[in-house]
């Protein structure tokens, strides 16, 4: 079998191409001891929506403080929620693919997942799962 390196070199080229589709848990890896999570990114948005809140409150009084909190509430729970988590996906995908250990990690927190694109039959689920096996049998050897 080849080595962990070759075998990550493989699910990287693979992934590069196209060929193998690499799932991440953000529930999981939102969490403070995640090596992806960043503590600035989630509660950023909510200190900057108390200040403009408090900024409303006292420029323009208790309306358009509650005005500024309502407009603050949707755009958290809507927008800001995918934008925040489209970052973390990107952040999380380029430390798993950047070498074999920061995979490994991932791979362990049960944050990641393996399948061939369109084939639900071969996904690999982590922590469970053996990505080397998925790389040994599906990716077979690098060119």
């Amino acid at each position: 079998m080849a080595s962990r390196t070759a075998l990550h070199e493989r699910i990287v080229a693979a992934e590069g191409a196209r060929a193998v589709e690499v799932g991440i848990d953000l529930r999981r890896l939102n969490e403070p001891d995640s090596p992806v999570f960043n503590r600035a990114e989630n509660t950023g948005p909510f200190f900057a929506a108390m200040g403009a809140v408090f900024a409303a409150l006292y420029f323009g009084g208790w309306i358009w403080a509650l005005a500024v909190a309502g407009t603050a509430l949707i755009l958290m729970a809507t927008g800001l929620q995918y934008l925040l988590m489209l970052r973390l996906r990107r952040r999380a995908l380029a430390y798993a693919l950047s070498d074999p250990d920061c995979w490994q990690r991932l791979w362990n927190m049960g944050g990641l997942t393996l399948r061939l694109p369109s084939r639900d039959d071969t996904l690999v689920d982590s922590p469970e799962g053996d990505w080397a096996d998925f790389a040994a049998r599906h990716l077979g050897r690098r060119r």
